[in-house]
Parts: C-alpha cells; structure tokens; sequence
C-alpha cells in the first residue's frame, strides 16, 4: 500500500490541473470520433494529437506531484536539445567570423524557401512578407484556405473536390471554425480559430510567437481570419519544417 499522502490542490493549481485535463480530453477526442465512426484517421493529425497529449500529462503529473514516465523522456529530450542548442551556438559562432556575405544571402533565402513551401504544404496560401534581423525573424502568413492542390483546370477536379473537403473536416477536428458564403470557404475569427492557429504554429516551431492576426469583415456576417504576424526566434526551427524535397527545387 503506498505511503504517499492523498494529493490535496490550492485553487490554483486545481485550475491548472483542470485545464490540462480538459484539453488532453479534447485534444484525443478529436481523433476518437473519426475512429469510432470508421473513418479515415490522418497520421498527422494523430501524431500531433498524442504528441500534444503528451505534454499536457507530463505537465498535470508536475502540477499533482506524481511522477511519469513521459514527464522523465520529455527531460532527456530537452536536456538532449540543450546540448544540441549549445553545440549550435558554437558554431554559430564560427560561422559567424567566417560566412561571407554572399553566403549568408544564400542561406536566408533558403530559409524562406521553406517557410513558403511549409505554408503552402498546410494549406494556408502564401508567406506575404519576412525580415529577418539580429534576433530572429519576422513573418506575415496569409490565412485563405487553397489547400495544398489547385481546382483550376485540374485533370481530377472530382477528386480534388473530395480531397478539399476532407482537408476541411480535419481543419474542424483541430480547432479551426470554418464559414463558408457561395463557394468561399473561410477561417472564422474567434477565439477555437485563433489557438489552433496559434498551436499550428507553436507545434512545428517552439520558438516562435503569434505576434497579431488580421480580419476582415465576411459578407457583413462576422469576420475571418486574413493573416497572421508570427516572430520566430530561433532560425534552426525553419530548418526542422516538413517540407517534401520536391517543393524546395527552382
């Protein structure tokens, strides 16, 4: 029989502890009804899921004073990234005294090759505008649903119709509420909409921020999503983006 004392939380921990919860049952309820239902499951979507999950059961077991086994692995990994992260600023350091200019052109415009072929992959249309300084980099996202394929004289316009309602659905499944007039589809501006972006975001890279998001009135009936201001700090987060090989040729 464990000699542990019952865990008794203050007002606020509770909260927190009651947070955490609530968003780990959101978060794998979103991959339960598509499972319940027999229908198709994206592996991304999943692996984001139980990756989310993760966190938020390592942090509620910090908040309760109970040890997990995921809290310990989620450790290594930032001890592991610290080390990383050290390495990477040593040569960064000597990289620094001997790139020269062209070279470092080059090397920006490979970084906003894969911020723009990134935003396209999701979906979200283009990367309008990026600037790069001393401490990181700033980056102007339009938010307009195109999907990562075209319906314009496309040999599969059946096909594409399918696939671009499906990529909708899974847009809902991750928080985003969509509105649609005609044949415009939409990212509704509220506060679901803003945090899946915001997770989005934060998921693929951990240092950067939503510095503002852009609307703009829908038809006289609300207002949706037009952009999004994001600052990435750490430029090695551009670097780990999924993007196929493909989409970074000239």
């Amino acid at each position: 029989m464990s000699q542990q004392p019952d865990i008794l939380l203050d007002a606020d921990a509770s909260a927190v502890a009651l947070g955490k919860i609530k968003d780990v049952q959101f978060a794998l309820a979103t991959i339960a009804e598509p499972i319940k239902a027999g229908q198709p499951l994206s592996h991304e979507l999943a692996r984001n899921v139980l990756r989310v999950s993760e966190y938020n059961i390592a942090e509620i077991g910090q908040k309760i004073g109970v040890e997990t086994q995921t809290a310990a692995d989620i450790e290594k990994r930032h001890a592991d990234l610290r080390a990383a992260n050290l390495r990477i600023r040593e040569l960064e350091a000597q990289l620094g005294n001997a790139q020269a200019p062209e070279a470092t052109q080059m090397s920006l415009r490979t970084l906003n090759d894969r911020l723009n072929a990134w935003w396209r992959k999701e979906g979200f249309g283009l990367v309008s505008e990026t600037a790069f300084g001393p401490y990181g980099c700033k980056v102007t996202f339009s938010c307009h649903l195109f999907g990562d394929f075209t319906l314009i004289d496309s040999p599969t316009p059946v096909s594409d119709k399918e696939r671009m309602a499906q990529w909708h659905d899974s847009l809902r499944q991750r928080g985003f509420m969509l509105v649609s007039a005609s044949r415009e589809v939409e990212i509704a501006d509220c506060d679901a909409s803003r945090k899946a972006l915001c997770d989005l975001i934060m998921e693929h890279m951990p240092s950067a921020r939503v510095i503002s998001i852009g609307n703009h009135s829908h038809r006289g009936q609300g207002f949706t999503v037009r952009n999004m201001e994001v600052f990435i700090r750490k430029l090695e987060d551009i670097l780990e983006l999924p993007v196929p090989s493909e989409a970074l040729q000239v």
